[in-house]
Formats: structure tokens, C-alpha cells, sequence
């Protein structure tokens, strides 16, 4: 087996666990969306046609992160498969685990999250059928916040799969596979990370979604609020960033 059959099963594996894993939390968060707007269509059985524009706009923006994942995939399977062995080496093969594996676990968290405020939205459509657009509105602005982590997952993993050099010149087999090891590094470091911020940030965009349609008076203070808190949450994903960075640079 030479370093091109190796490449090419990381490039199978890593496309494989990036749309398998990252479909989990779209799936999830796309089940507590429609839940939730049965629940409130049970209650509120006027307000169909809010619900359903409500459950399937928030439906849509959890799908993201499985998008990005397909993305991810399909790029990895027609654009590096097959590549020759004499340019490439093993910690180029490495990084295409690395790269599927960062984007495929980093959607998860911003995808449950974007659920928990989707399904907050729809209990307040629910509620207040009246205010769809207003509580639509403000459902978009927090699920887009929930998503900036896997945004940050998709950047490490487009960096692994084109800003690594085929081979790398004058380098050794071991210190081939160290440098696959740091690539792979980056990738769980970037997508782990994103499972406790990103679910950390669903809890206070659903929140602020769930009290602003109860109170619309104040619905600027609790969104106020929310970025504050949101902003705070990001910033060990922006950690974990900056070590990517460098362990995929150095």
C-alpha cells in the first residue's frame, strides 16, 4: 500500500464521518423545531400558516451546517482523489481525516443550538401569532449567531485541504507523521470546541427568543443582552482558532 491508496482511504473516511457526523445535529435540531411547533399547533390551531412559515425558515438555517458538511465532502471525493504518489506524503494524507473531521464536528453544536431557537420561535408564534414576523425576524439574527462556530470549523477545514502543501520538501517519515498528527490536532481542536460553545450560545439565543415574544416591549434589552452573552461564549472558540492556526502554519 503506498501513500496514495493511504490518502485516498483518509479522503473516503474523512468525507464519510464529515456529512455522518454532522448530520446528527441537524437531524436533532430539525426534530426539536418540528416538536416544538406541534406543540404549539395543538394549542393554537389558527395560527397553521405562521407556524409552518416559522418551523420551516428555522428548519432551513439548521440545515446549514449538513450543507456545509456535503460541501466539504464532495470537494474532498472529486478534487483530491487519486492524486500521485511521488506529490504527496503522509501528512498531506492525514490532513484529509482532519479536514472532514473539523467541519463534520463542528456543525454539531451551532445545528442543536440553531434548533433550540428555532424551536423557541415557534412556541412564540404559537403564543402570539400576530408578531411572526417581529419573533421571525429576531429568530434569524440569533440562529445566524448560533452558526459563527461552525463558520469557524469550515475555515479549518477548508485550510487543511488547500493551504497544506502536497509534500513537503526535505521532511522525514516520522516527522511526516507528526505533522499529520498536528493537523489532526487542529481539526478536533476546532470542531470539539464548538459542541460547548456553540450549545452554550443556543441556551441564550433560545432564551432571548423565548422572552422577547413574551415581552415585545423589551424585546431590545433582551437583545442587547444577548449579544453580550454571546460575544463572552464565542471567544474559547476563538481560542481554539488561534491554536489551529498554528499548529496547521508552524
Amino acid at each position: 500500500m503506498n501513500v496514495t491508496d493511504i490518502a485516498n482511504m483518509m479522503i473516503f473516511l474523512g468525507s464519510a464521518l464529515c456529512v455522518g457526523i454532522g448530520a446528527v445535529g441537524s437531524g436533532l435540531g430539525e426534530g426539536l423545531i418540528g416538536a416544538k411547533a406541534m406543540t404549539a399547533l395543538g394549542k393554537q390551531q389558527k395560527a397553521n400558516s405562521e407556524l409552518m412559515q416559522t418551523m420551516l425558515i428555522s428548519a432551513a438555517v439548521t440545515e446549514t451546517g449538513s450543507i456545509f458538511c456535503l460541501v466539504i465532502g464532495l470537494v474532498m471525493i472529486f478534487s483530491f482523489v487519486g492524486l500521485p504518489a511521488e506529490s504527496i506524503d503522509y501528512a498531506r494524507a492525514l490532513s484529509f481525516l482532519g479536514a472532514g473531521l473539523a467541519v463534520g464536528i463542528g456543525v454539531v453544536g451551532p445545528s442543536v443550538s440553531a434548533g433550540l431557537t428555532g424551536a423557541e420561535a415557534c412556541a412564540g408564534v404559537g403564543r402570539n401569532p400576530s408578531d411572526c414576523n417581529i419573533i421571525t425576524t429576531n429568530m434569524l439574527i440569533c440562529q445566524a449567531l448560533t452558526q459563527t462556530s461552525a463558520i469557524f470549523a469550515l475555515i479549518v477545514s477548508l485550510l487543511l485541504l488547500y493551504l497544506i502543501p502536497n509534500q513537503l520538501e526535505g521532511i522525514s517519515i516520522p516527522m511526516q507523521y507528526a505533522k499529520g498528527a498536528a493537523y489532526l490536532g487542529a481539526a478536533l481542536g476546532s470542531g470539539i470546541v464548538t459542541i460547548g460553545s456553540a450549545t452554550g450560545i443556543g441556551q441564550i439565543t433560545s432564551k432571548s427568543i423565548k422572552y422577547s415574544s413574551r415581552f415585545k416591549e423589551n424585546s431590545g434589552v433582551f437583545l442587547r443582552t444577548m449579544f453580550v452573552g454571546t460575544a463572552v461564549t464565542e471567544t474559547v472558540t476563538i481560542y481554539s482558532l488561534v491554536i489551529a492556526f498554528l499548529l496547521i502554519l508552524r
